[in-house]
């Protein structure tokens, strides 16, 4: 990154109403002096004064990471200030979710994740959202992340197998059909998702043992029938 393109990233930042000239000039020094060092490849070891979001955004790469190993600023974002503010951005992805308004919900989501990379409810979100847009591949790689960072949700793996369905990957929607079964095996939906796409696929041995396992979960043998009939 130049020297002009730092200038650039830090000057995009909005000044919060509460920061007169001279404070807000602080700060873009204080984040300059940081990127400058990390530019160089060294460490920051003095303290840092984090008083706003901007001021922690400064700090993070194109990435959505911190360019800061002090451990001491992730702290940051657990401060009351910032907290509210996360909740403002959930709010308002949640609304523009239920209105059905995706390309708001998916950037606001996009921000979420740039302040908590390691919650991994934010990228299922996010391609909830990016499916909805029939956006399958920055879907699917959301999914991917959010099983990186934590690989025991089945809910995880059955979004990803749809998606790995519509890019007509069928083997790898199978293994993450087999793997959200693996971790929740008492939740009936998964057996008859997975059940439908082996009948699909022309499994129908596979396919109606699995919609026979579904409609014992469910406790209704009746329902079973009239699937494996229209089959």
């Amino acid at each position: 990154m130049s020297t002009n393109e730092l200038n650039s990233y830090l000057n995009s930042f909005d000044r919060p109403q509460n920061f007169n000239d001279q404070a807000w000039n602080q700060l873009l020094e204080q984040s300059r002096s940081v990127w400058n060092k990390f530019l160089d490849g060294e460490d920051w070891k003095e303290s840092l004064n984090i008083t706003c979001k901007e001021a922690y955004l400064m700090l993070v790469n194109s990435e959505g990471k911190l360019i800061i190993k002090d451990d001491s600023l992730l702290n940051y974002v657990k401060n009351e200030n910032v907290k509210s503010w996360i909740k403002r951005v959930e709010e308002i992805a949640f609304k523009s979710l239920r209105d059905k308004r995706y390309e708001i919900a998916e950037r606001y989501f996009g921000k979420l994740i740039k302040l908590d990379p390691t919650n991994a409810m934010h990228y299922y979100r996010r391609a909830l959202v990016r499916s909805q847009l029939r956006n399958q591949k920055d879907a699917l790689a959301d999914l991917t992340d959010a099983i990186n960072i934590n690989p025991n949700v089945s809910v995880f793996y059955a979004k990803r197998a749809e998606m790995f369905r519509l890019l007509d990957v069928d083997h790898k929607a199978m293994s993450d059909l087999n793997k959200a079964i693996k971790l929740n095996p008492a939740r009936p939906d998964l057996y008859e998702l997975r059940g439908k796409y082996r009948l699909s696929l022309g499994d129908r041995a596979g396919g109606r043992l699995d919609l026979l396992r579904a409609e014992e979960l469910n406790g209704d043998s009746e329902g079973f029938d009239s699937m494996t009939k229209a089959a």
